[in-house]
């Protein structure tokens, strides 16, 4: 076949009789609504830089900022030096009832509580949806006239005993399904990441579908992108995002290139990150499903970054707030 024939120009098409348009539903599942600058969420991020690099820190500042804009309400944290990193992990307000050791069945535990907390908000549903009821009945309807199966739970719910009871609230204040997330830090070479059994790719590859769509999101802080026992490949491929600080082996850089398929020149990826790592503590976000293309990669949380184009402009920096 010769190579310089233009396929495009040389293949011949026609229409169907009958054509299935392909329509996206109106609002995609599984997300969390966001701020136009921040990353889609549920997430699974993968943090990697060299030990003291600032990962911790950052993901640490990056959950509490989500917390105080109710993005996450509950975060977990799958680490075994949570004592010695404890300072950091307060930025971000994690219980130490929420920290666990990274044995095999960490996530077991982790998809438990998951399923506890989606339990709880479906009782706290119910429990509204009750108590409106029973106002409704007590204006309209003689108690004779209410069902006795209805009587009874307004009496286990305690409302014929205290007819004052106040509404039903739910314990975070925004009234939504709890948007929770896991932190898993320093785990390299123990078993939640070396036993099989433990279940983390699987984990993370469903972490979106977790409790019939409640989800997860999942930040894992690695010191290495793709070491021998690190970061399973399917986990890396399901990433949405990766924030990359620091690393002395440019083969690494150059495998996110490869693996992510990101739409930049290796030259231009290059520069982005010598650009972000000349910065104390920098680091290069690449979000692989970005809301829009100009937002796919920053440097730290709040500078957009533009490669250059094809007349070999400077890299173009944008400021957000």
């Amino acid at each position: 076949m010769n190579e310089n024939v233009n396929v495009t120009e040389s293949l011949a098409t026609s229409k169907t009789k009958k054509t299935l348009d392909v329509k996206p539903p109106k609002k995609p599942s599984f997300t969390i609504e966001t701020d136009d600058d921040f990353l889609k969420l549920h997430t699974l991020t993968l943090v990697s830089g060299k030990r003291g690099g600032g990962k911790s820190v950052a993901t640490a500042n990056y959950m509490r900022l989500c917390k105080e804009k109710q993005y996450f309400q509950r975060c977990w944290l799958i680490t075994p030096t949570y004592a010695s990193n404890k300072e950091i992990w307060n930025i971000a307000d994690i219980q130490e009832d929420d920290v666990l050791e990274p044995t095999v069945t960490a996530l077991r535990e982790i998809i438990k509580l998951v399923e506890a907390e989606k339990q709880e908000w479906e009782l706290f549903l119910q429990q509204k949806e009750l108590y409106e009821k029973f106002h409704t009945d007590m204006k309209h309807k003689a108690i004779k006239n209410i069902k006795s199966d209805q009587l009874m739970a307004y009496y286990e719910m305690g409302l014929l005993d205290d007819p004052s009871m106040e509404k039903p609230k739910w314990k975070h204040p925004l009234e939504c399904p709890p948007r929770l997330a896991l932190i898993i830090d320093d785990c390299l070479g123990t078993d939640l990441m070396a036993r099989r059994t433990a279940g983390l790719v699987n984990t993370c590859i469903k972490h979106r579908h977790l409790s019939d769509g409640l989800g997860l999101s999942i930040f894992m802080l690695v010191q290495s992108y793709c070491a021998q026992g690190g970061v399973a490949r399917p986990i890396r491929e399901n990433a949405t995002s990766l924030w990359l600080f620091k690393i002395n082996d440019y083969n690494q850089i150059k495998k996110v290139k490869e693996e992510a398929d990101l739409p930049v020149s290796e030259e231009d990826f290059e520069k982005m990150c010598n650009y972000c790592h000349e910065k104390p503590y920098g680091f290069i976000i690449c979000d692989f499903n970005p809301k829009s293309e100009d937002k796919r990669f920053r440097c730290g949380f709040d500078e957009y970054l533009h490669p250059p184009s094809l007349n070999n402009k400077e890299l173009i920096k944008s400021k957000h707030t």
